[in-house]
Parts: structure tokens; C-alpha cells; sequence
């Protein structure tokens, strides 16, 4: 009887971790990111600026990423990588200029979504392709940043520390 009463307790627990994930995902997040050159790794000196905003809920992310006076040319494209502040990482997801989002304006707003089929990585960081709960880990734990890239500064020109709330 005792062992009967400890497995069935067993799977109550089970079921309990189970959906307290599933609520975890289900809960809107939002997230903010003030762009500037000086938060690059190494910091670049430019008028650049940019803003990136999101919401996080039921699968996706949906976000805006605005920007304007860049000084390095083209804007070749945006990511959302995974990395502290002062530390650089792998690309997580496009914003614009790959993937199948949009190509980047020169300056301006984007507006999209991101959903499991947008997450390509990491691998060697730990987030495989597809990894869509990893990247709302990684924006819930303060490790990403959002980076854009022109063509003289194909590193990145501006560049913002996620914060979610």
C-alpha cells in the first residue's frame, strides 16, 4: 500500500512540474533594449541609436526594432544573439537581412515575429535550431542582446542588453 501511495504521489508530482512549465511559457513577457554603439564589445563611437521592444507570449515573439543615424553604410542585418552584457555569442534569430525576414532599411522600424522555425542557434552555446523555449529562457535570464550590423562595423554598430519585465 505505502509503495502504491509514493508512486501515485510520484505522478501527481510529475504532472505538476509538467504544467507549471507549460503555465511558465504561457505568461506574457515583455522585453526592452536601448541600442547604442557604446554597448558593443569592443564600444564604437556613432550617432547610431536604436530601441527594441517585444512581447513574448503563446509561442512567439512578437517585437519592433527601431533605429536611425548609423554611420557605417548599408545595414547588412539584425539578430537577437546570446551573451551577457560585455560579452559576445551566437546568433539566436533574425530581425531583418536574413532568415525570412525582411531586408533591413537603412533606418527606420521593423516589425515581426519569431516563432520556433526562426530560433537557428546556437548550437555550441547550448540552443539548437528550433530551441524556440530556450530563447525565451535565455531573454528571461538577461543573456541576450540585440546587435545591428552595417557594412563598416559588420561586427555590429549599435547593440542593446534584452531586459525582460
Amino acid at each position: 500500500m505505502r509503495v502504491r501511495t509514493m508512486g501515485i504521489a510520484a505522478v501527481a508530482a510529475s504532472v505538476v512540474l509538467v504544467l507549471g512549465a507549460a503555465v511558465a511559457m504561457a505568461v506574457k513577457t515583455n522585453a526592452d533594449a536601448g541600442l547604442s554603439g557604446y554597448k558593443e564589445v569592443p564600444a564604437i563611437s556613432t550617432t547610431g541609436h536604436g530601441r527594441f521592444s517585444a512581447e513574448i507570449a503563446e509561442g512567439q515573439v512578437s517585437y519592433t526594432l527601431r533605429y536611425g543615424d548609423l554611420e557605417g553604410g548599408a545595414v547588412l542585418f539584425a539578430h537577437i544573439h546570446l551573451g551577457r552584457p560585455f560579452t559576445n555569442g551566437g546568433v539566436i534569430a533574425f530581425l531583418c537581412g536574413g532568415g525570412d525576414k525582411p531586408a533591413c532599411p537603412e533606418s527606420g522600424t521593423v516589425h515581426g515575429v519569431i516563432d520556433a522555425a526562426d530560433v537557428i542557434g546556437p548550437a555550441d552555446q547550448g540552443i539548437a535550431p528550433g530551441e524556440f523555449r530556450e530563447l525565451v529562457r535565455s531573454i528571461r535570464h538577461r543573456a541576450t542582446y540585440v546587435n545591428v550590423h552595417t557594412e563598416t562595423y559588420d561586427t555590429g554598430e549599435i547593440r542593446g542588453n534584452v531586459i525582460a519585465s
